[in-house]
């Protein structure tokens, strides 16, 4: 996982990226020259501990975070540089998200909260509709289609984040501290999802956790101290 060349063998890839944030007046690596390179179809854990900067490279390998220094490519393809709006589109062709507090909207029933990357893509209400469907069925949830958030349980509503994240099929999957709300017997329901996303579906999977069982379910292990990697095995 050392190699620099751009290949679309590699679902994403950081090349020697940094990341600084200003706080007062001192300036605060998050990232140092890190370098990973993430295959296609792969299932990773980026571990470490608080402020070791797992979430800010997951943030910057997603876009949602720029870098300073260095280069984001995604599939082959280069985003560093891109306007907001390229990269917004791109992740919405692109990505799926799941984060640890679920960001469903409240007002929405579960389909409506599904189907909604969908729609903004440019899809069909009709076939958004039926596309939320199959996947609410793939998570598990198709029989609670017309529930609110409120009347899901914890574990439940990560499964819809879930379903929301794939509706667009993205070969990469990103989610970062995907159980840390959940009991261990929905985390575990949770995690199985990913697995079966990862062998049946051949996505790519990123997660980022602390939690040492989380990351003993993934295939490649990424770990994260003061901003640099200090150990990544398969």
């Amino acid at each position: 996982m050392q190699e620099h060349a751009k290949d679309k063998e590699y679902a994403a890839q950081a090349l020697n990226i940094s990341k600084y944030y200003t706080v007062g007046e001192e300036r605060v690596a998050a990232l140092k020259n890190v370098t990973v390179n993430i295959k296609q179809g792969d299932f990773v854990a980026i571990t470490g501990p608080s402020g070791s900067g797992k979430s800010t490279l997951l943030n910057c390998l997603s876009g949602l975070d720029r870098v300073t220094e260095g280069e984001v490519v995604i599939g082959g393809r280069t985003i560093t540089g891109m306007t907001d709006r390229e990269i917004s589109r791109f992740r919405a062709s692109n990505m799926g998200f799941v984060f640890q507090n679920y960001a469903l909207l409240p007002v929405f029933n579960v389909a409506e909260n599904v189907e909604l990357p969908a729609l903004i893509t440019g899809v069909r209400a009709s076939e958004a509709r039926k596309m939320a469907m199959e996947v609410l069925d793939f998570v598990g949830l198709k029989n609670r289609f017309n529930f609110r958030p409120d009347q899901l349980s914890g574990g439940e509503q990560q499964r819809v984040a879930i379903a929301r994240s794939l509706i667009n099929r993205p070969p990469v999957l990103w989610a970062d501290e995907p159980t840390g709300n959940l009991d261990s017997e929905s985390g575990s329901a949770v995690l199985e999802l990913f697995a079966r996303l990862n062998s049946e579906h051949r996505s790519t999977v990123v997660v980022v956790t602390h939690n040492a069982e989380v990351a003993s379910r993934t295939r490649t292990r990424i770990r994260l101290s003061d901003g640099k990697i200090t150990d990544e095995r398969s």
